[in-house]
Order: structure tokens, then C-alpha cells, then sequence
């Protein structure tokens, strides 16, 4: 059994835990009878947004292309002959009238060849001619040779009688006869010689046809070592210099006609449709383009009969109508093309779209969703606009163009503005 002293030991730890145990009480005590504050009823949060009034108008869509310039009128000048270039006339990039001289090649091999080729025509008409002064003097010549036969004949046939009445000798007779018979040959021989002489005629006169025929090869060839303009246009390339040895078909200039300039850019698959309905229909569809800060503007021509390794849709080639100055080939170009005209749709900024195909319109301070149909873009005042469609938008209709995160239908929201 603990002893006296133990209890005299742990009574003021006693005393201690008594002392905590009622202040612990007497706080609780406090805390339980303290009044409570009547509850505030929770408010819902209002939203300030911008809105943008519905109105359905008629407005022609914009779409923006990548393109480049082009001309379907681009000439590789080559040379004619093999010759040393002797002058040049223009560089790269200098513009040139239709027939100006851009560079000369050495003609005098070329004179060479004319000169030879003359030469061959010349002993071809002198061959022509010695064939017709022959003829004529076969013709001649026949007319004394049929009377030569014609005496030979009746040498015979008197040397003949004198025989029968035995005045002559047989070897006058066969002599006679011999006469005739080479008269015979000679003026047979004649008559030949006259009935060649068309067929001669005729292959001299072929044989003159060729050599007239190089002849005038010969000097275009001439006429061709001076390269000239075939169309006023710009030198994209110069090839060559002065003192060059070219031959026939080497490159020596290209250049391309700057009044038949083209700008090439592709048209999204999504946009062909309706493009190709507009050309069918004869509308003309305009592109305008920003180049060195003034505007170049375009119309769609036609569109490509084939599709590049690649490429998802087809090029639409336009043509230049106004240019602010000279265009070089292969510039890119970003252009703006309108499109026909939409019927009741409305312009909403991007920020104005939930998604692909939904708005949001204030209707009694609250968030209403609307289905559109996503039918273009355009521009206003410089800023891009989408074009949307749907059939519960009416003109008027406050439609919501802040981006909400948690944007819901019967949202509580506020006009910003207001």
C-alpha cells in the first residue's frame, strides 16, 4: 500500500490537472454561448462582356492566297549557228522593245555560206539554160535531119531503079543504104535527145529548188546571227558574254512578255466548288495584292488542268490588270480574292466563335447558345471578320464577341458597354 508520503507527493499535480480541466471547460463553455451572425445568402457572379449587334447583310467572302508571278510568254533565245559572240546589248533585267537588237553574233562564216550557196544557184541556172539552148538547137537540128533521111530515102530508091536497069553496081546501092540507115539513127538519136530534155529540165529545175532553198537557209542563218526582241518584254537571263564561242541551239537570252504576266496560286480543295461554279457562270472574280506598298490588281482567268506532286489543291492562274510598275518573274505574292456574294449572313470577329459552329447571344442577362454555319471570311476596316450563317440569328440579336472560358447556356452576363 503507497504510503502517506506518496499522496502528499502527488497532490499538487492533482491540483494542476484539476485547474486545466476546468478552464477547458469554461472556454467551451464561452465559445457554445457565443451569439452566431444571421447567414448571408450566396450572390451569383455577373460576367461583363462586349456584344456586337446582329445584322444580316449581303457580303462578298475574301480568302487569302499565296502565289507567284509568271509569264506563259517566255523566250529561250538560242543561236542559229556556231559563231563568237561580237556584241551585247542589254543585260538582266533591262526592258526591250518588240524587234531591238540584244546581241549580234559574228556573221562572216555566214557570209561564207551565202556566198557558196549563191554560187550553187548560179551554176544551176547556167546548166538550166545551156539545157534549154540545147534543146532548141536539137529542135533545129531535127528539121535538117529528117530532110538528110528524107534525100537518103530517095537515094536509095534511085540507086534501086538504076539497078533494076543495070546502071549501077550493087556496092552503090548498099552504100546508099548504109546512108540511110545511119541518117536513120542520127535523127533517131535526135528525136531522144529532144524527148529527154524535159525530164532534164525537170531535174535541174529540183536541183534548183534545193539550192534556192539553202540559199535562203543560208542567209536567215545570216540574218539570224543579229538576235533580236520578238515581243516587248524584260531580259530575265543573259547566258552569254563577248568573245564567247556558241554553237547552234546554245542558250543566249531568255526574256518574257510583261504584257502577258500571270500571278499562279493555289485555291483550298474547300473553296473550288463554289470558284469553278462562278467561272462556269462567266463571273468575273477580282484579287487584289499589295506590291512595294501599291496595290496590284488581278482577275481569275481560268484554273490549272493539272495538280502538282503534293499539293492538295489547284492552281487558279490570274491575270495582271494593273501593275504599279515592272514585275519580276517568281515574286511571291500574298493576294486577297473575293468571292461571290453571300446572301443573310452576318461578320463576327474571331473571338466571337465557340468552337467551329456555335455563338452565344444575351437574352434577359443571360448566355443563349446559337448553331451557325461557318461560310467565309471577309474584311473590315482592315480586320478580319468570319462569315457565319444560322437560322435563329435575327437582325438585332446582341451577339456575345468576348471569349468566355466557361461560357454556358444561362450564364448571367452584363454588356460591358453599359
Amino acid at each position: 500500500m503507497p504510503s502517506r508520503l506518496t499522496y502528499r507527493r502527488a497532490l499538487p499535480y492533482l491540483a494542476a490537472l484539476l485547474i486545466l480541466l476546468l478552464a477547458v471547460l469554461a472556454f467551451a463553455a464561452m465559445v457554445k454561448s457565443k451569439p452566431t451572425p444571421p447567414a448571408r445568402p450566396a450572390e451569383e457572379r455577373e460576367w461583363a462582356v462586349n456584344t456586337l449587334e446582329a445584322k444580316l447583310e449581303t457580303v462578298a467572302p475574301q480568302i487569302t492566297l499565296y502565289g507567284s508571278i509568271e509569264s506563259p510568254r517566255t523566250a529561250e533565245l538560242s543561236a542559229a549557228v556556231t559563231a563568237f559572240v561580237e556584241s551585247l546589248s542589254v543585260r538582266e533585267g533591262n526592258p526591250v522593245q518588240e524587234g531591238e537588237r540584244l546581241l549580234q553574233l559574228d556573221p562572216r562564216d555566214a557570209k561564207l555560206v551565202v556566198a557558196r550557196r549563191e554560187a550553187e544557184l548560179a551554176d544551176i541556172q547556167a546548166r538550166i539554160d545551156s539545157e534549154n539552148n540545147r534543146h532548141r538547137a536539137d529542135r533545129r537540128a531535127l528539121a535538117i535531119e529528117e530532110e538528110l533521111l528524107a534525100l537518103s530515102r530517095r537515094a536509095v530508091a534511085r540507086f534501086k531503079e538504076l539497078q533494076g536497069r543495070q546502071v549501077s553496081s550493087q556496092t552503090q546501092l548498099d552504100e546508099a543504104e548504109r546512108n540511110y540507115q545511119q541518117q536513120a539513127l542520127a535523127l533517131s538519136n535526135r528525136q531522144r535527145e529532144i524527148d529527154e530534155h524535159p525530164s532534164r529540165l525537170k531535174q535541174l529545175q529540183a536541183l534548183q529548188v534545193q539550192a534556192r532553198s539553202q540559199l535562203e537557209a543560208a542567209r536567215l542563218d545570216l540574218e539570224r546571227t543579229e538576235v533580236r526582241a520578238p515581243f516587248q518584254g524584260r531580259v530575265a537571263q543573259v547566258n552569254v558574254a563577248p568573245g564567247d564561242r556558241v554553237r547552234s541551239g546554245d542558250p543566249l537570252v531568255r526574256l518574257y512578255d510583261t504584257g502577258a504576266l500571270e500571278v499562279r496560286a493555289q485555291i483550298p480543295s474547300r473553296r473550288l466548288g463554289t470558284i469553278r461554279a462562278a467561272l462556269e457562270r462567266g463571273d468575273t472574280l477580282q484579287a487584289v495584292a499589295t506590291l512595294d506598298g501599291q496595290p496590284l490588281t488581278m482577275s481569275l482567268q481560268r484554273l490549272s488542268g493539272q495538280v502538282g506532286g503534293g499539293k492538295a489543291g489547284v492552281d487558279a492562274l490570274f491575270r495582271v490588270d494593273s501593275a504599279p510598275g515592272s514585275l519580276e518573274l517568281g515574286r511571291p505574292l500574298e493576294l486577297e480574292l473575293t468571292l461571290p456574294p453571300l446572301e443573310n449572313v452576318l461578320a463576327i470577329p474571331a473571338q466571337a466563335l465557340y468552337g467551329t459552329d456555335r455563338v452565344y447571344r444575351i437574352r434577359e442577362g443571360r448566355l443563349e447558345p446559337v448553331s451557325v454555319e461557318r461560310v467565309g471570311e471577309t474584311r473590315r476596316d482592315g480586320n478580319p471578320r468570319i462569315l457565319v450563317r444560322g437560322e435563329q440569328i435575327r437582325s438585332g440579336d446582341a451577339i456575345v464577341t468576348t471569349q468566355l472560358p466557361n461560357a454556358i447556356s444561362g450564364l448571367k452576363v452584363r454588356r460591358a458597354e453599359a
